[in-house]
């Protein structure tokens, strides 16, 4: 159950109020470690006045302590302000353990393994007539397979899912489902190299054979945008945004293929933990060292459910150039990649910590990677300027394109928030009752609509999104990343 702060009534020891925390500045508050035994390193908070007390009155921020407690820590943990509970870790941190002689946690990584967002801009006026977004959707909805148990046209057997799973978004390129700045812009280039699919389950190839080019259910969805308001016109001439034309966003991941990875590997290490004397701090933490074999059995899974994710949203890209290009005369081909980011992943980079570069793993769950201006790694078209971040809102509602600044290097080990919080994890939000389905309040939004019949969103009467805009207002005023452009959402299509 949820604490209210200041509520007298509350007496969970667990519960937590701004007394418990130091100030660091307007953006910044700090759970020291003294706070609970067990902590390795400090908790660092993003958050603004109007977010703070919603984020101490969360079980996600005592997942965050929890979080704290794993072996090998650097630094401290970063928490973001759009944080909310998750399984085993929140969805919305970001913890470097140090490498190799850390450890590695798949709950701090996510289950939706390089779920992310790939925006597409275009020159296409968004003057377009109601009916004509309409006829868009339909034909999105169409195209796009949608729902948790959407099956793709494109059914590999388990062999063609290794060669997607080690190629990424190179094997769309090669199918013709690509084009060469797909993947110029794209994180990795749509790929990681350290995939090993020979450390993938056949249960997770199986669902990956009928899952690739789907958009699964959940929060997961396309949507067509009008870029509303832009607020850097240097980087916005780079990224090809300009006010009052379409774009398109496409937020999915790995699918039933990374989810099973996921589950997989929590088993083993659950198993393993003994064997290398750590006990974590919750089943859902299981972690294991960075220098043993199931560590490297779960890396070599894990990116190769990136890769598949990377695959899967450029062919959902290439759907909808196709739906664009049928309803719209062709002009679907006017579609670029803007960026593709990745808000669940672990990867190993170098960062300074207390005044030392140190090479770290860093966990990203419900976290974008936002390297500042001329760090290697970020794509070519961007190393001057700093990496894009996409910032999606709740379905149906604004999204914001940023871009990292230098200082999130040392705030949140080049790192950024992912989208828009919620004040309670949608298992709590079922229980709740008082709750509204999403196609409701985007209809009355005169936002056009198309579901896949897979499990309703809830939102509504409980409370369930936080303001974007204010997440956007904390990460800007942080330091972490600077506004560029403000999308406004036409038209969703959603499992």
């Amino acid at each position: 159950m949820e604490c209210i702060v200041g509520d007298p009534a509350c007496v969970d020891e667990q519960c937590m109020d701004r007394t418990d925390l130091e100030r660091i500045d307007d953006y910044q508050w700090t759970i020291p470690e003294s706070f609970r035994e067990g902590m390795r390193v400090p908790v660092r908070i993003l958050a603004s006045e109007a977010l703070i007390d919603r984020i101490l009155a969360s079980e996600a921020i005592n997942q965050a302590v929890q979080t704290a407690m794993l072996p090998g820590l650097v630094g401290h943990l970063v928490v973001m302000p759009d944080v909310y509970e998750g399984q085993g870790a929140p969805v919305g941190i970001v913890a470097a353990t140090k490498y190799p002689v850390g450890v590695v946690a798949p709950g701090a990584i996510g289950h939706d393994i390089n779920v992310g967002v790939r925006l597409l801009g275009s020159s296409v006026n968004a003057d377009l007539s109601a009916d004509q977004i309409d006829t868009l959707a339909d034909t999105l909805h169409e195209h796009i397979p949608t729902g948790s148990e959407a099956e793709g046209s494109l059914q590999l057997t388990k062999s063609e899912v290794d060669h997607v799973a080690q190629s990424g978004a190179q094997w769309a390129l090669r199918k013709d489902l690509a084009q060469q700045d797909d993947l110029v812009r794209a994180e990795e280039g749509g790929r990681l190299n350290d995939a090993d699919p020979s450390k993938v389950s056949d249960a997770a190839r199986a669902l990956g054979a009928k899952q690739l080019g789907t958009l699964g259910g959940g929060e997961h969805f396309i949507e067509i945008n009008v870029v509303e308001e832009v607020f850097n016109r240097a980087a916005a001439l780079t990224m090809g945004l300009k006010e009052n034309t379409l774009v398109a966003q496409i937020h999915c991941g790995s699918r039933g293929y990374g989810r099973q990875i996921c589950a997989d590997y929590i088993e083993r290490f659950q198993a393993a933990a003994s064997k290398y004397d750590i006990d974590p701090p919750s089943p859902g933490l299981a972690a294991v060292p960075l220098d043993s074999s199931e560590a490297e059995d779960y890396m070599g899974a894990m990116c190769a459910a990136a890769n598949f994710a990377y695959a899967n949203r450029q062919v959902l890209a290439h759907r909808v150039r196709e739906a664009f290009n049928e309803v719209l005369d062709g002009q679907g081909d006017a579609f670029h990649t803007v960026y593709d980011v990745a808000h669940n992943l672990g990867q190993i980079e170098m960062h300074q910590v207390e005044g030392r570069h140190i090479r770290c793993y860093v966990h990203r769950k419900g976290a974008a990677r936002a390297f500042g201006p001329g760090t290697p790694g970020i794509s070519l078209p961007y190393r001057a300027l700093g990496q894009p971040v996409l910032v999606p809102g709740s379905m149906g509602e604004a999204s914001w394109v940023l871009l990292a600044k230098r200082e999130s290097m040392e705030i949140s080990f080049g790192s950024a928030c992912h989208g828009a919080g919620r004040t309670m994890s949608r298992h709590e939000v079922s229980h709740q009752g008082a709750v509204s389905p999403v196609d409701e309040e985007l209809e009355a939004q005169d936002v056009s609509i198309r579901s896949g019949g897979g499990s309703p969103v809830a939102t509504g009467g409980v409370q369930v999104k936080e303001d974007i805009d204010a997440i956007v207002e904390t990460v800007a005023g942080a330091g972490l990343a600077g506004k560029v452009a403000r999308l406004r959402p036409v038209a969703v299509v959603h499992g």
